[in-house]
């Protein structure tokens, strides 16, 4: 019996191996690629819907006016809007309660100003500011102590002179009575044995409109006062700020005059614990962007406050010596009887 020779004879023995040689480099390729496309998938269709970021402060402050222009820059860069929730209260602690409480999917921020590391010492509170997930620093306030145009004192001295001529009379208002300011202004008095009266307000704008109005004596005002100061109806005496700045190169600082105070009051924006990596790359990016863009940059010099960029790690180790000096502080302050 003649055999017979297929045409298709060894040649499917060939076709198979070749079949399996690209086979197994297929399958160890997408191992390879596999968490890298995962990842370009997790920030590549992020964000595909609005983004919420808690303002804790009303609306008009210099926070809010701050974050509107950088969350329209940001939407521009993000291609989806940023939707400003303004929630005042509480110290400044809404925004991280907040975050606490929401998906980490970098749908919902906050803004964490400096009080979120000092209220869970003072208060119960329902977050842990080391948890957090730590997106950018922005920016600090630059406090200064502030008069009407028309007050006699013309220096810090004079203030001082004054309330020593007759003690308690001279009102100092200073948001607080547990903010920063406050704080501060108690501090001060403390170290230089100075019996100002201090006059705690809900925050700036309440102050500046009493210290206008000729209700208190002298504030300690951010940059709420710049406009004031412009307008000729209001003047600082000096500043609570590490060095000059530029807005008002004039005024000195109270470290220049001997008093080692300083209000250290900046503030970032942050998400929920457990945001991936991606998302917060993602957001950091376009945060960055917007507050170095020219509109982030002039909105900064309206308020008279310095860029003050912190990357995502930076900011969150500032987190930590944040808490641990919030820690020391109020211990002293309850040591002398300042609070209770």
């Amino acid at each position: 019996m003649t055999e017979r020779t297929s045409i298709l004879g060894p040649a499917p023995v060939l076709d198979r191996r070749r079949v399996l040689r690209t086979l197994a480099m297929s399958l160890a390729g997408a191992c390879i690629a596999g968490p890298l496309a995962l990842a370009h998938a997790q920030s590549g269709d992020f964000p595909n819907k609005p983004i919420q970021l808690i303002v804790p402060y009303g609306a008009g402050g210099p926070t809010d006016t701050h974050l509107r222009v950088l969350a329209q820059q940001a939407s521009q860069i993000l291609g989806q809007s940023v939707v400003l929730d303004n929630k005042p209260g509480a110290n400044g602690t809404f925004g991280a309660a907040a975050l606490a409480r929401a998906q980490p999917d970098g749908y919902t921020l906050a803004v964490l100003p400096a009080s979120v590391y000092r209220e869970p010492l003072l208060n119960k509170v329902s977050y842990d500011p080391l948890t957090l997930s730590y997106i950018i620093g922005l920016t600090d306030y630059s406090f200064g102590l502030a008069v009407p145009q028309d007050s006699p004192w013309t220096s810090w001295q004079d203030v001082v002179a004054a309330a020593k001529a007759a003690p308690d009379t001279v009102t100092i208002g200073a948001a607080g009575p547990v903010q920063t300011p406050s704080i501060v202004l108690r501090e001060v008095m403390e170290m230089e044995r100075l019996p100002f009266n201090p006059i705690p307000y809900k925050g700036d704008s309440d102050l500046a409109a009493d210290l206008l109005g000729g209700h208190v004596d002298a504030g300690i005002l951010s940059g709420v006062a710049s406009p004031y100061i412009h307008s000729g109806r209001l003047r600082y005496l000096v500043m609570f700020t590490p060095e000059r700045v530029p807005q008002f190169a004039e005024v000195p600082t109270l470290r220049e005059l001997g008093v080692n105070a300083v209000i250290e009051s900046p503030y970032g924006i942050a998400a929920p614990q457990g945001l991936a990596p991606e998302r917060l790359q993602v957001l950091h990016d376009a945060f960055k962007t917007a507050l170095e863009s020219e509109p982030g940059r002039k909105v900064l010099d309206q308020l008279n406050q310095p860029v003050n960029y912190r990357s995502a790690a930076d900011f969150a180790a500032y987190a930590k010596q944040a808490l641990a000096h919030e820690r020391s502080r109020i211990e002293q302050l309850k040591a002398v009887g300042v609070l209770n």
